[in-house]
C-alpha cells in the first residue's frame, strides 16, 4: 500500500517571522545587556579618575608647613576646636570644602597613618554631622589600609572598590600622597563617594538599558515586519509568476518578472543603508560633542587650581595694579588668565606700555585692584561688584570707591584663589 505524505507547508511569511522574532528579542536583550555593562564601566571609570584626580590635586593644594603643624597638633591631642579655628587650619581646609562641595564628593580629607588605631584625621572637608575633628581616629578595611601604606610609601595613588566601612558605610575611595615641608611623603589626601551616589548612576544605567532594550525590541519588530512583508511578497508574486510558467500559461517570463523583484528588494536595502548611515553620523556627532564637552570639564578643573591665580600687572605712582580673574569657571576666563601674564611680562619689559594698564587689562573676564600703599587705599577698576574676605571680615568693593586698610596686618583673600598682602610685598 502506498501511502501519499505530505509535509505540511508553512507560508514564507510565517517562516520568516519564526526565525526574526527569537532573533530580534535575543539580540536586543544582548545589546540592552551591553549597554548596560558598558555604562556601568564607564560610571565606575569615571568615578575612579574624578576620585584620583581630585585626591592628587588635593594633596597637592595643601601647605607642606602648615599640615606638618597640624598633624603635631593631631598626635599632641591639641584642643581640636582651638586648632580649627587657627590660620593653618582654616587656610587649608577652606578650598577642600569648596572642593568637595563643587564635585559632589561625599568626604575629602586627609589623613596621617598611627595613632591608637589605624589613622589620624587631619584636615576635614565635611561639616556638620559628618565632620570628623582634627585628632579623631578610625579603622581602616585591610585592602584600604595597604593602598595607604603603598601611598605613604611613594608607590601609587591607590584606588578601592566598592567596600564596606564600618563607621562610614560603602564607600569608593582614592588616596595620594601628601607632602611635607622636608619633601618626604607625611600622609595622605583622601576623597570618598558614598555608594548610593554611584548606585543613583547605576539604577539611571539600568533604566537607560532596559528602555534601549525595549526600544531595540519594538524598532526591530517594526523593522521586521517591513522586511517580512517587502521580502514575501516580491518572492509570493515570483512563485506565482513561475508556477504560471510552469503551467504553460502565457504570462511574463520569469526573466521579464525578475528584475522588478530585485529592484524593488534593492530600494529597500538602500534605503536602510541611507538610515544606517543617518544614525552613524548622528552618533559620530554626538560622541565628538561628549569629548569635547570632557576636555573642557578636565581644563576648568585644573585651571580651577592652577590657572586663575591673581596677576600683578604693574606699579603706578607707588601702587600696586593686580589683575584678579573672574570666578565663572569659564574657559574664557583662564585663557584670560594666561593673557595677563603675558601682558605683564611685556609691561615689564616696555614701562611706556604699562601706563596703558587700563584699557588694555580684561575687564571682561576680570578686574584690577589698584592698591595705594602710601594712602592705604585699595580700588577697584572694572565693571561688577568684588566681595573677598580681608582678615575674616567680608569687605564689597565697587568700581570707582576707594576702601582703605592696615598696610601692617590686613590680608587679602581673593574668590578666584591665593592671598594677596596689603603690605609692600608679593603675592603669597
Amino acid at each position: 500500500m502506498v501511502v501519499d505524505m505530505q509535509r505540511k507547508s508553512v507560508p514564507i511569511k510565517t517562516l520568516l517571522l519564526r526565525i526574526f522574532v527569537p532573533a530580534v528579542v535575543l539580540v536586543s536583550m544582548l545589546l540592552a545587556i551591553f549597554v548596560y555593562n558598558w555604562l556601568y564601566s564607564t560610571i565606575i571609570d569615571g568615578f575612579d579618575r574624578k576620585l584620583t584626580t581630585t585626591s592628587a590635586l588635593t594633596g597637592a593644594l595643601i601647605d607642606p608647613v602648615d599640615h606638618d603643624q597640624l598633624i603635631r597638633a593631631a598626635f599632641a591631642k591639641e584642643d581640636s576646636d582651638v586648632v580649627e579655628q587657627s590660620a593653618p587650619y582654616l587656610q587649608n581646609v577652606i578650598p577642600i570644602r569648596q572642593i568637595r562641595s563643587k564635585l559632589d564628593l561625599t568626604y575629602l580629607y586627609t589623613q596621617a597613618a598611627g595613632g591608637s588605631q589605624d589613622v589620624t584625621y587631619i584636615l576635614d572637608g565635611s561639616e556638620g554631622d559628618d565632620h570628623s575633628p582634627i585628632g579623631s581616629e578610625d579603622d581602616l578595611p585591610d585592602m584600604t589600609m595597604k593602598g595607604l601604606n603603598n601611598t605613604e610609601a611613594g608607590k601609587e595613588i591607590y584606588v578601592s572598590p566598592i567596600e564596606y566601612q564600618e563607621q562610614w558605610g560603602l564607600l569608593k575611595t582614592a588616596l595620594a600622597p601628601v607632602y611635607g615641608s622636608d619633601g618626604q611623603i607625611t600622609a595622605t589626601a583622601g576623597a570618598d563617594v558614598n555608594i548610593s551616589v554611584i548606585q543613583v548612576a547605576t539604577q539611571n544605567t539600568l533604566f537607560a538599558s532596559a528602555l534601549i532594550g525595549i526600544g531595540s525590541i519594538l524598532a526591530c519588530l517594526l523593522v521586521a515586519l517591513m522586511i517580512v512583508r517587502r521580502v514575501a511578497g516580491p518572492i509570493e508574486t515570483l512563485k506565482d509568476d513561475a508556477l504560471k510558467f510552469a503551467a504553460g500559461d502565457g504570462h511574463e517570463s520569469l526573466r521579464a518578472a525578475a528584475p522588478r523583484e530585485v529592484s524593488g528588494l534593492r530600494d529597500a536595502l538602500a534605503a536602510l543603508a541611507e538610515k544606517m548611515a543617518m544614525a552613524k553620523v548622528s552618533r559620530e556627532t554626538t560622541a565628538a560633542r561628549h569629548e569635547n564637552d570632557a576636555d573642557a570639564a578636565l581644563l576648568l578643573q585644573a585651571a580651577g587650581l592652577n590657572g586663575q591665580e591673581m596677576v600683578k600687572l604693574t606699579e603706578e605712582n607707588g601702587a600696586r595694579i593686580f589683575w584678579i580673574p573672574g570666578s565663572d569657571g569659564k574657559v574664557e576666563t583662564v585663557l584670560a588668565s594666561r593673557s595677563m601674564v603675558r601682558l605683564a611680562e611685556h609691561f615689564l619689559k616696555n614701562p611706556a606700555l604699562a601706563k596703558n594698564w587700563r584699557s588694555l587689562a580684561d575687564n571682561d573676564h576680570g578686574a584690577c585692584l589698584v592698591v595705594d600703599d602710601r594712602k592705604q587705599l585699595i580700588e577697584l577698576v572694572g565693571k561688577a561688584d568684588v566681595t573677598v574676605r580681608c582678615d575674616g571680615r567680608e569687605l564689597s568693593l565697587a568700581p570707582g570707591s576707594p576702601v582703605a586698610f592696615d598696610a601692617e596686618v590686613d590680608v587679602l583673600r581673593i574668590a578666584a584663589g591665593g592671598y594677596l598682602s596689603l603690605a609692600k610685598g608679593p603675592v603669597q
